[in-house]
């Protein structure tokens, strides 16, 4: 698998911060078992969900918390 930069993350997802925390999450979701949206037979999650953003297979939906 091709291992995605940190720019190609970041064009989807310009905040780094959120774009960690959207990798970590997606990470927790595949492993407690959901289904990959990509074909890659990776057993790497983080490579996986990174892979996902990138490539647009997942979209992420930031929203700001009111304090």
């Amino acid at each position: 698998m091709k291992f995605r930069s940190r720019t190609e993350i970041t064009d989807r997802i310009p905040n780094k911060y959120d774009a960690v925390m959207a990798i970590s999450n997606r990470v927790k979701m595949l492993v407690d078992g959901k289904k990959r949206m990509i074909e890659e037979y990776d057993d790497n999650y983080v490579k996986i969900a990174m892979e996902e953003i990138a490539s647009g297979a997942l979209v992420v939906e930031i929203t700001d918390k009111e304090k």
